[in-house]
């Protein structure tokens, strides 16, 4: 994985297959200092297997939100694969490699059943 930070990257997971993780906890985080320098408010999710955490885009988090409901309490204990996914938009235009998770367990979403 990457280097000495205590947030998940795509180069963490360039050229392997989707890990399963398990989410351990979800955290609002604010004013941390970003790579760039800049002060940011964001949140992010905890898993039992890394000390890393995930900041969440709002992909990553309306994908969350849609297969485990809009509580985050209720993320606590599911299964996710994630991984490093080419072509993501990136801020600014152009694309890049991000990180991309999708539920390891069946979807429990009214909005899906017919």
């Amino acid at each position: 994985m990457k280097g000495s930070t205590k947030w998940l990257a795509s180069e963490d997971f360039i050229g392997m297959k989707p890990v399963e993780l398990t989410i351990s906890g979800v955290f609002k985080d604010t004013g941390e200092v970003m790579q760039d320098g800049k002060k940011k408010d964001f949140f992010s999710v905890a898993f039992e297997a890394t000390e890393k955490r995930l900041v969440l885009n709002a992909t990553n988090r309306k994908t969350l939100s849609f297969s485990f409901g809009a509580s985050t309490k209720q993320w606590i204990g599911k299964k996710i694969l994630l991984w490093a996914q080419d072509g993501v938009k990136a801020i600014g235009g152009g694309t890049t490699t991000g990180l991309r998770l999708k539920s390891a367990e069946p979807v429990n979403n009214p909005l899906l059943e017919s």
